[in-house]
This record gives structure tokens, C-alpha cells and sequence, in this order.
């Protein structure tokens, strides 16, 4: 995946001079969302460099890509590959005010019986104190670790399967089976799962349910022989994960994004959840904040925006990814603590609900 690195990487291109009429431009574009002229930026700079020394600099950047135009004879703007050099290089995330901060930890104690409730409530939340819009994925049903199966008997041929993962999630889903089953006899097919495979991962249970398939079943007795078919069809992990999305409309509202076509693509983009799902599943596999800017963003429809993310798990392993999506010229200083701080909140308090 183009872009998307990670908050802290550095590239001595400029000296010190050109870097802070870079940031100085960004930092007023962020602000302002005006374009910055030389006598602007030589007042609110406070360097001793004249008009005419930043008009040269300012010159030189956009030769090489880092500022643009709008009007010939108007102020400069900065490029998707300024903000990539002022996230890797420049900025510094602002520290969370304490406010913001327990605004955040409120979450872990909102009443969320499950991490359904949690991840929901994190993006009403993201959302909220962004104004942007913000993604949260569900847990990886292959990555989650079984806390607890039971099989209720709804109907003849019709048994309704509820898994509880370590991590909070539950599934319910109906399955069919052929076979006349008590529902004495589906507590004792549960109590057998539950008994060899509590604190396995849904994957490798998966996969010794459907080695144990291929062995000579004559030598199962029934209940093994139940346990193997019903375990089979209640671990199917080709479910796709839940993707909860909040204030597209804050997005769409933002004055930052004024032209129609960009909001038409927007619109575009936020209909095609899976592609965004296949971005958010990349982004698990490094750990940290990542950030993919303008046209790092393989999404067209998100290729006027930038993507903030980090990942949340459990003592185990990484589960799902939070993010942020708004204009390419948000406050990065702002945005980036309120994403990761959240990240690590959802953590800690699925780790700490006694699931793990």
C-alpha cells in the first residue's frame, strides 16, 4: 500500500529555514484554509526573513512539489506531499488536554455489556470529537479466542448457535441439522466444545474441527460425531466483519471540502464498505498510528481526504482498527492523539472486562 507510514519518520531534504516557512504555510492553511502569502507568513513566522527571501523559498518549494497555486498573482498551498512531509517530519502531536482525555475513558464504563456496544460508541464518539467521520471495525471472528458455545434447540431441524468470544463478541447464528437432537443432548454437544476448545483461537478450532472430518468418524461415538458436525457449521469464518461508520455528514458539511464532485465521491466511497475494510485490514499489520494522505489513499473517493488509524486488541493479538476520516488539511496536531489515545482506551478495556 502506498503512504500510510507511521508518525515519526524524518527526511533531512530542507534546512532549518525552509522548514519553517513550510510549516509556517501548513500551519496557516490548517487555520485559515486561505492561501498564505510571503507578507503573511513574514508576519506571524517571527524570523528575520524579508517578503521577498520567502517569496524565493516558497518559489523553490512549489518548483518541488510542495506548494501549488490557485491564482498566479495569489498566496501558495500546500500539496498532499507537504502534509506527508509535515506529518513524518514536522509535526508533533499536541499533548491531550486531561478534559479530553477522561471525555475519551468514558467509554469503557458507558454500560457496554459487549464490545459491540463499545466499538458503537467509539465511533459516536470519534465522530463527535472530530467533527470528521470515523470508521471502527469489529474484531476478526478467525483472531477472536472462544470464551463460550451453546446450542438451543428452535424448532425440529433448527438449532440456534450463540458464541462468545474472549473479546466481548458474540454471534448468533441458525443452523440446520439433519439429525432429531434433544436439547439435553445439544447442552452436553456445547459443554464438550466448550470443555476442549475454551481459550482457542476460532481459527485453529476451525482447523481441528475439519482435520477431525477427514479421520475414519467410525470410531467417534456420538457425541463427538454431533460436536464435529455442529462445531463445523458454528465456526464458519467467512462471515464478514462489522464496520461501524459515524458522521459522514460532519464530512460532507466540512467548508474544507466545498467542491460537489468531491462529495459525490465521498458518497461513492462510503457505499463501498469492503473496499474500506481491505484498507482497515492492512493497517493491522504494523501497530501504531498510521496516516495515508490524499492520493496515498487507494480509495478514489478518498483521495481529497486523509486517514488516520490505529489498531486496538487484547493481551493476544491486534483485533480491529479505529480511524478518522477528513480533509486533507485538518489539524493533524489535534486529530492524531484523539485517534491514538482512543485506540489504546478500547484496548485497555477489552483486556480489562474479564474477557481475556
Amino acid at each position: 500500500m502506498r503512504g500510510g507510514k507511521k508518525k515519526g519518520t524524518s527526511e533531512d531534504l530542507f534546512d532549518q529555514r525552509t522548514q519553517q516557512v513550510l510549516q509556517g504555510i501548513i500551519d496557516n492553511f490548517i487555520s485559515t484554509s486561505e492561501p498564505v502569502g510571503s507578507r503573511t507568513l513574514s508576519k506571524t513566522l517571527g524570523l528575520s526573513l524579508s517578503p521577498a527571501t520567502i517569496r524565493n523559498i516558497m518559489s523553490d518549494l512549489s518548483d518541488q512539489g510542495y506548494l501549488t497555486q490557485v491564482h498566479t498573482s495569489g498566496g501558495r498551498i500546500p500539496t498532499d506531499k507537504a502534509y506527508r512531509f509535515f506529518v513524518d517530519s514536522l509535526v508533533v502531536a499536541d499533548k491531550l488536554p486531561e478534559q479530553l482525555q477522561k471525555n475519551i475513558e468514558e467509554i469503557s464504563y458507558q454500560g457496554a455489556s459487549a464490545v459491540q456496544d463499545l466499538l458503537i460508541n467509539t465511533s459516536h464518539l470519534l465522530a463527535g470529537l472530530t467533527k470528521f467521520a470515523s470508521l471502527v471495525t469489529a474484531p476478526k471472528t478467525s483472531l477472536s479466542r472462544l470464551q463460550h458455545i451453546e446450542f438451543i434447540k428452535i424448532s425440529g431441524d433448527r438449532i440456534l448457535v450463540i458464541l462468545v468470544t474472549k473479546s466481548g463478541l458474540i454471534k448468533n447464528r441458525v443452523v440446520e441439522c439433519q439429525d432429531q437432537l434433544s436439547q439435553e443432548f445439544l447442552n452436553s454437544v456445547s459443554g464438550f466444545l466448550n470443555e476442549k476448545f475454551k481459550d482457542h483461537s476460532l481459527l485453529e478450532i476451525r482447523k481441528q474441527i475439519l482435520d477431525s472430518m477427514v479421520e475414519d468418524k467410525d470410531r467417534y461415538n456420538e457425541l463427538l460425531a454431533q460436536a464435529i458436525r455442529l462445531g463445523k457449521k458454528a465456526f464458519e469464518l467467512d462471515q464478514p466483519v462489522e464496520l461501524f461508520i459515524e458522521g459522514q455528514t460532519n464530512l460532507l458539511m466540512n467548508q474544507r471540502l466545498h467542491e460537489e464532485e468531491s462529495k459525490n465521491s465521498l458518497i461513492s466511497a462510503f457505499e463501498q464498505k469492503s473496499a474500506i475494510m481491505e484498507i482497515l485490514d492492512q493497517t493491522m499489520e504494523n501497530q501504531g498510528t498510521r496516516i495515508f494522505i490524499g492520493l496515498e489513499n487507494e480509495l478514489s473517493g478518498l483521495q481529497e481526504c486523509s486517514l488516520i488509524t490505529a489498531c486496538y486488541g487484547n493481551k493476544h493479538n491486534m483485533l480491529g482498527t479505529i480511524g478518522v476520516i477528513g480533509p486533507t488539511s485538518m489539524d493533524y496536531r489535534r486529530i492524531i492523539p484523539v485517534v491514538d489515545y482512543t485506540a489504546k482506551i478500547v484496548s485497555q478495556t477489552i483486556t480489562s472486562q474479564s474477557y481475556d
